[in-house]
C-alpha cells in the first residue's frame, strides 16, 4: 500500500455540482466551474437518458454540456448587485 506522503498530488481543476433544488425546469442540472491552462470557466449541463444503439445503454444517465464560457475579470470581480457580509454596517 502506498503511503499518503508518498501519493502523487493531483491539482484541483475544477468543481461540478448537481443541482437538486431547481429554480426552474429549464436550470441546469449540473454547474460548476473548472480551470483550463489556468484560465477559468464556468459551465452548465443538462442531464438526459440514454436511447440505446450507440455508447451508451438504453436508460443509462448522462450530461450534455450547454454552455461552457470562460470567466472575464468582471465577472470574477462581482457586479454592483452583489451582496457583501463585508460592506454591512457594525
Amino acid at each position: 500500500m502506498v503511503d499518503n506522503d508518498q501519493k502523487k498530488e493531483r491539482p484541483q481543476l475544477g468543481l461540478a455540482i448537481p443541482v437538486s433544488n431547481k429554480a426552474k425546469p429549464s436550470s441546469y442540472d449540473l454547474k460548476g466551474s473548472i480551470m483550463i491552462n489556468g484560465k477559468p470557466f464556468r459551465f452548465g449541463a443538462y442531464k438526459a437518458q440514454a436511447k440505446g444503439g450507440g455508447k451508451l445503454m438504453e436508460g443509462q444517465e448522462y450530461y450534455y454540456f450547454h454552455r461552457v464560457e470562460a470567466m472575464d475579470d468582471a465577472a470574477s470581480a462581482g457586479s454592483p448587485t452583489d451582496f457583501n457580509p463585508a460592506e454591512l454596517e457594525a
